[in-house]
């Protein structure tokens, strides 16, 4: 198992779309690295859509999940839309029990 966060950021030329990816573990300790890159997006006019790939993580806590709503909330306060997609099964069991989901994908 992952000890860390992992993050790469992907934008593609002509794309309204960022796709963040993240891999490891989101806890606590992601929510500088995550900040960051969503400053640099949100700074960018192209980008009118983020999503959040968590497909490759491997632990999530109740921190973890304050790192995605503070980064929505970041988002949101720019007027883009920010989503969890292609969500690991632990992350989708994470925001199923508690009641995040609908909040937090676009599914």
């Amino acid at each position: 198992m992952g000890t860390r966060s992992d993050i790469a950021v992907l934008l593609m030329d002509g794309s309204r779309t960022a796709e963040v990816m993240l891999t490891g573990r989101v806890d606590r300790r992601a929510d500088a690295m995550l900040a960051e890159a969503l400053e640099l997006l949100l700074t960018d006019p192209q980008v009118e859509r983020i999503e959040i790939d968590t497909a490759m993580v491997n632990f999530c806590d109740r921190g973890g999940l304050t790192v995605f709503i503070r980064a929505q909330r970041q988002a949101a306060h720019f007027g883009v839309p920010l989503y969890i997609v292609r969500a690991a099964p632990l992350v989708q069991h994470v925001l199923m029990s508690t009641g995040l989901t609908a909040m937090l994908t676009s599914a």
